[in-house]
């Protein structure tokens, strides 16, 4: 007997069925980044409508790393892309497996509080929802608390910049 069966096999994605009728999915590119940023004491993030989840959620900016693409370089780039701002040195705070039971997906996480100017954001064509957010840091903190803050991306780089006393 089977244990997984393979759905979908295309253009380096895979979508497996386990034998509990349990899907999940690996990708032969799988590191993503994402970059919290800090400017005074607001922190940059993005709002934009995610259909798994059928909703708006705020989260970091950030995406797909490019075959042979240096991480940091990734980031700088999805930063500039997402948000329109050119950010400065960048601190690697470490990785996460956001969804350890539906993917392989690596997300590598970078902190920077050296943001300079906005030369408009850069979205490829299915980002054109993006919309940049600036919140307070404790307002950001107390809304995770609230629970009104679902994204484990942006909360594993909160708890990370807390843990370090960034913020």
């Amino acid at each position: 007997m089977k244990q997984v069966n393979v759905l979908h096999d295309q253009e380096g994605t895979k979508v497996f069925q386990d034998k509990h009728g349990r899907t999940f999915f690996t990708l032969e590119e799988n590191s993503s980044v994402i970059v919290l940023a800090k400017d005074g004491d607001e922190l940059i993030l993005i709002e934009q409508f995610r259909k798994p989840v059928d909703s708006n959620v705020i989260q970091l900016p950030g995406g797909g790393v490019e075959k042979g693409e240096d991480l940091e370089d990734a980031a700088r780039r999805e930063f500039l892309e997402e948000t329109g701002y050119i950010c400065g040195s960048l601190h690697y705070l470490g990785n996460l497996h956001a969804a350890s039971w539906r993917s392989n997906e690596i997300t590598h996480v970078f902190y920077t509080e050296e943001v300079g100017e906005n030369i408009n954001q850069q979205l490829e064509v299915h980002e054109s929802s993006i919309k940049v957010l600036r919140i307070n840091a404790e307002d950001c903190l107390q809304l995770v608390k609230d629970n009104k803050i679902h994204d484990s991306e942006l909360c594993y780089a909160l708890l990370q910049v807390v843990l370090r006393r960034y913020i």
